[in-house]
C-alpha cells in the first residue's frame, strides 16, 4: 500500500495537479504513520395475476421495463488508496452502502468549510432510488466528537433543500472516531411532490456541530454517470382507481442501491393513511411493502387532495422486467384484537399438507416442514392474496418458547407460489402460528 500511495503521489506531482489544502495535512499524517514510508512530509495546520373467488373487483398493473467537485480522477485514486482517506462509504455497516464504494457510485465532491474552529469536509455523496447518502469528515481541536450508529445519536444539525425547493426526508447518521479521525454518514431517505433533473444540485445547510452552532453551507451537485448507468428507470403512468381514490404509478426505479416506485394519489382526505402498497416481480416474488411517504399534500376540491408518496425499496442488481402492484386498504382504521384469529398448527401431529383459509379467500398452505441440524425450514404455499408470502409466521418448541425466524421468506418454485421460511434450530414437536381477521377490514385491490 505504502509503495503504491508513492507511485500515485508522484504521478499526480508530474500531472501538475495540486493538493486540496484540507487534504494536504491527513495525507501527511497517514504517510509518516506507514511502516518503512521513504516520505517526508512538512507539518502543516448504506404477477403474474391469481385472485382468490373472494376478493374484490380489482386492477392489475403489470408492465415491462424499457429498457462534481473540483477532484480530479488521479486525485480520487489517491483518496481511494490512502486508509481512511478513501470511501468512506466502504467503512459503513450498512451494506447497501458498502455497493457505492465497491460499484465506484459516489460523486467525489471533496468540498471543506471552516466555521469557529470546526472543519466539515463533504467527501463524496450518492442519490438515486429515493435515497441520498453524504459522506463527510470533521477537524476540530476544540469539541469532543463520538461514535454514533443508526438511530443513536445526532452528530449535527442541518436543514436540505433539492434545486432550492424543500422536500421531505428521514436522517440517520453513522459516525466514527479514529486516531482524532472523524468520518461519518449522513443517510436520508426522501419523497419529493417534484420531479428531478438527472444531476440535482442539493442545498446543505448545517447549523450544529457536536452542540456548536455556526454555518457550514454547502452546494452539492449530486448524480454521475457510473450511478446512470446502473439505474433502470421508467415511468409507465399506469393507474387504477378504487372508489374515490386513484393511484398513478409515475415513475419505477431500480438501483443496485436502493429502489422506489414513485406514486401520484389521489383521494379523499378522510382516506389518507389507510392505504399501503405490496411490489412484486413480474412472477409474484415479493421486492417490498410500505405504507408510502411522500411530499406536500394539495387540496382539491370538495374534499379531495393529492400527493406524491414513495415506496423504497431494497437495492437491486438487475431489474425485473415488470411489477405488479397490490394495493390494500384498511377500513377499518386500528386493529380490533376483537377481530383477529390466532392459528395453530401442531405441526408434528398435523397430516399435510394443511390448507389455512383467510376470509377473503386467500389460503396459506403448509406444505412441510425441516428439523436440521443448524436450522428448521417450513415450506408453503400461497393462493389469493401475494403478500401472503409475508405473512406473520412464528415457530415454537414443547415448552412454548418461540424459535427466532433467521431470514426472510424465499421463493423456491416459479411454477407454483412456492415459500419457505427458515428458523433457529429444533428438536421435538414444533408448532406453527398465525393469525388472521374474522371479519375481513383489510381489503385488496391489484
Amino acid at each position: 500500500m505504502n509503495k503504491r500511495v508513492e507511485e500515485l503521489l508522484q504521478s499526480w506531482g508530474n500531472d501538475k495537479e495540486q493538493v486540496p489544502d484540507f487534504f494536504s495535512k491527513g495525507i501527511d499524517d497517514v504517510l509518516n504513520s506507514l511502516p518503512g514510508s521513504n516520505i517526508k512530509v512538512d507539518e502543516k495546520p448504506k404477477r403474474i395475476k391469481w385472485l382468490g373467488k373472494g376478493l374484490i373487483a380489482a386492477s392489475v398493473l403489470t408492465f415491462g421495463v424499457i429498457g462534481s467537485g473540483f477532484v480530479s480522477p488521479a486525485m480520487a485514486q489517491v483518496l481511494k488508496e490512502i486508509p481512511i482517506i478513501g470511501s468512506i462509504f466502504g467503512g459503513s455497516s450498512d451494506t447497501s452502502l458498502q455497493i457505492i464504494e465497491e460499484q465506484g457510485l459516489a460523486s467525489q465532491l471533496n468540498e471543506t468549510i471552516t466555521y469557529n474552529g470546526i472543519s466539515l469536509t463533504i467527501t463524496e455523496a450518492f442519490i438515486g432510488g429515493g435515497r441520498i447518502a453524504i459522506a463527510y469528515t470533521i477537524e476540530s481541536d476544540d469539541i469532543v466528537l463520538q461514535n454514533i450508529n443508526n438511530e443513536q445519536g445526532v452528530p449535527l444539525s442541518f436543514d436540505a433543500k433539492l434545486n432550492g425547493q424543500q422536500f421531505d426526508y428521514i436522517s440517520e447518521f453513522e459516525q466514527s472516531v479514529n486516531n482524532g479521525i472523524v468520518t461519518g454518514i449522513i443517510n436520508m431517505n426522501y419523497g419529493l411532490s417534484y420531479s428531478l433533473i438527472d444531476q440535482p444540485t442539493l442545498f446543505l445547510n448545517v447549523n450544529e456541530i457536536a452542540g456548536v452552532q455556526g454555518s457550514w453551507n454547502f452546494e452539492l451537485l449530486l448524480g454521475n454517470e457510473a450511478t446512470s448507468e446502473v439505474t433502470e428507470g421508467f415511468a409507465p403512468l399506469v393507474s387504477a382507481t378504487w372508489d374515490d381514490a386513484t393511484f398513478v404509478v409515475e415513475r419505477v426505479e431500480f438501483t443496485p442501491v436502493q429502489s422506489q416506485v414513485i406514486f401520484d394519489s389521489t383521494m379523499p382526505r378522510q382516506e389518507m393513511g389507510l392505504y399501503s402498497f405490496n411490489i412484486f416481480d413480474e412472477n409474484g416474488t415479493s421486492l417490498g411493502f410500505g405504507g408510502g411517504s411522500g411530499g406536500a399534500v394539495n387540496e382539491l376540491e370538495n374534499g379531495m387532495v393529492n400527493f406524491r408518496e414513495t415506496v423504497l425499496l431494497p437495492g437491486y442488481e438487475e431489474a425485473p422486467n415488470g411489477i405488479i402492484i397490490e394495493i390494500t386498504k384498511n377500513k377499518g382504521g386500528l386493529a380490533d384484537p376483537s377481530n383477529y384469529l390466532e392459528v395453530k398448527v401442531p405441526l408434528h401431529e398435523t397430516e399435510l399438507p394443511h390448507s389455512i383459509s383467510y376470509s377473503d379467500g386467500s389460503k396459506l398452505i403448509i406444505t412441510g416442514y425441516e428439523q436440521l441440524e443448524d436450522k428448521t425450514i417450513v415450506h408453503y404455499d400461497i393462493e389469493g392474496k401475494l403478500s401472503l408470502q409475508n405473512t406473520f409466521l412464528m415457530l415454537t418448541n414443547s415448552k412454548g418458547e418461540g424459535i427466532i425466524e433467521l431470514v426472510e421468506p424465499e421463493r423456491t418454485s416459479l411454477e407454483k407460489l412456492s415459500f419457505k421460511r427458515e428458523f433457529e434450530k429444533s428438536e421435538g414437536p414444533v408448532t406453527l402460528s398465525t393469525s388472521m381477521e374474522k371479519v375481513n377490514t383489510i381489503q385488496c385491490n391489484y
